[in-house]
Formats: C-alpha cells, structure tokens, sequence
C-alpha cells in the first residue's frame, strides 16, 4: 500500500467502486455508456460518461462525529495507485480481443509469458472488486448494531489492512478506548478477508478467457463479480460487452501448472444466463447495450 501520510490541494470526491479505466470499455460509438436504474419504474435507459458512472460520493471516507474527514482519500489513493498498473494489462487484453486473430494472438501471449503477468493482475483486479463492492460495504454497515466508529473499524479490516485500519483507528479513539481497538486489530486475524481472500484466489484459480460469438452483448452489474453459479467456475467478470473472464480452479498436473491457450467461445445462450445473474447481482445500476435489453430484465425481476 502506498504511505498514507501525504497532502493533497484537491481531493476526489466522486469515488468509484468499478473503476474508470474499466468502464470505459463499455461505451457505445458515441463513447457514453448505457445502463439502466432497476429500482425506479418504468425501465429506461440512460447514457452517460464514465466519470459520473458506478461511483458514490465520499464512498471509501470516514469522517468524526464532527463531521471532519479522517485521512482523507487514503483508500481511494490506494486504489488509483494499483488501478494504474492493473489498467495497462487490462487494455492489452482487450485490445487483442477486437482482432479477428484474437485466439492466435492469445496463444502467443501464453508462449512469450506474457499472459502469466496479465493473469496475476487480472486475479488482483478481481480481488480488488470482491472487497471493495458495494455488497461488502452494504452488509458491514447494514447489519451491525455496532457504534458507527465501530462499524468504521469492522469495514476497514474487511477492506484494508491491519496497519491501516490501525492508522485509522488513532485518529478515531483514545486512551483505553484505542487500547483495546488496537489489541483487536492486531489479534482478530480472521477479520482480514483481503488477505484470505487474495490468498485463496491467487493460489487456487486460473483464468478462462471467453468472447461472445452471436448477437448478444454481457451486462455489467454495481456488483460485477459473479459469484459460485455455475458449476466448475466460481467466479465470472464480464470485462467488455464481448469478454468475460471466468476463474476455474487451477490444472495441475505432475506440479506444473497447465495453462489453458484456449479461448472459449460464448453463445446466446450463454450470454443470457451471465446477464441473468448479473441482474440479480444489482443494487440498482446495470450496464447494457440497447433498450432491447430492458424488456429482458423486466423479464427477471419478475420472476
């Protein structure tokens, strides 16, 4: 993580939780981006630009109880720092994805090495979307009856580091307070799912690359990351309308890791039942192509 003693002359307010670099993907030719808002009726399409899309106000702050802003930008900083070196390798990806030699160009990734470095930041990336989702934020502060000082600690373990939600914590308590708060963090190792989490998918998982090959076109839900629906592919990621990534568990064979040069075609039929769950995943944005699609995820929620 990057020091988190530093001044800014101007702070980002609009803090995206899918970001920027990532969204950008999804534009139509006029470079804005569709989506649509499931909790307000009738279903509409909107369009708009990636700066003011999939983000909330303060959406990583924590302030006082007076209401002054506690290290501020800290975890949206962090975030940017990684994003920047993620984003290079998720542009190659998907630059090779719009050309007609897509597979063969693949291949080529994999003999040269270059896929196993794009693989790891493409698993971060993945990791970085599980933990700072706006489902993990919803359920730390939704259903704790903690104090919110409290809450602000449980959510910086969830999404942090012990040192940092440490840090955190000198700025919000004293005394014995900030005594036991701080024997928490340091004791409460099962309260670190980022570490767990980065753990369990780096060591466990490989990437399968699959492009759409018919009509229809992949949903981008405020909560991207599918999770456990399918069987044999615990998590899905649509990356463009086109492509999605799918972590299998990893092949190995006689202690070498087989990797798998093969891009897997999606049908219709697949499509649909990624946007299925992507719908369901939703807290009310959704990215999607054309109004065609509204009467699709109508057709969902109303099941």
């Amino acid at each position: 993580m990057l020091p988190i003693y530093f001044m800014k002359e101007e702070y980002v307010k609009k803090e995206h939780y899918i970001p920027q670099f990532a969204l950008k993907y999804f534009q139509n030719e006029d470079g804005r981006i569709p989506f649509t808002d499931i909790k307000k009726k009738p279903l509409k399409i909107i369009t708009s630009k990636s700066n003011n899309l999939m983000h909330e106000k303060d959406f990583y702050e924590i302030k006082d109880s007076e209401g002054i802003y506690i290290l501020r930008n800290t975890i949206e900083d962090n975030y940017s720092f990684f994003e920047g070196r993620i984003s290079r390798k998720f542009q190659r990806l998907l630059d090779l994805s719009f050309q007609d030699d897509f597979q063969n160009k693949f291949v080529e990734l994999v003999m040269n090495g270059e896929w196993a470095v794009i693989e790891a930041e493409l698993l971060l990336y993945m990791v970085f979307l599980l933990i700072r989702s706006k489902g993990v934020k919803n359920l730390t502060y939704s259903k704790s009856k903690l104090p919110q000082n409290y809450q602000h600690i449980l959510h910086l373990l969830m999404t942090t580091t012990p040192t940092q939600t440490a840090e955190f914590a000198k700025n919000m308590f004293n005394g014995e307070e900030l005594e036991n708060i701080l024997y928490f963090i340091k004791n409460d190792t099962e309260a670190i799912p980022i570490k767990t989490l980065s753990e369990h998918i780096m060591n466990n998982y490989q990437i399968r690359v699959c492009k759409v090959k018919e009509t229809k076109r992949l949903f981008l839900s405020d909560n991207p990351v599918i999770v456990q629906k399918f069987e044999g592919e615990d998590y899905i990621l649509p990356i463009s309308p086109n492509v999605c990534i799918i972590l299998v568990p990893m092949n190995i064979n006689d202690e070498t890791i087989q990797i798998d040069t093969h891009v897997y075609s999606l049908n219709d039929v697949a499509v649909k039942k990624i946007n299925e769950q992507s719908i369901l995943n939703t807290d009310r944005l959704i990215i999607i192509s054309d109004e065609r699609d509204l009467i699709f995820i109508e057709q969902i929620l109303s099941l």
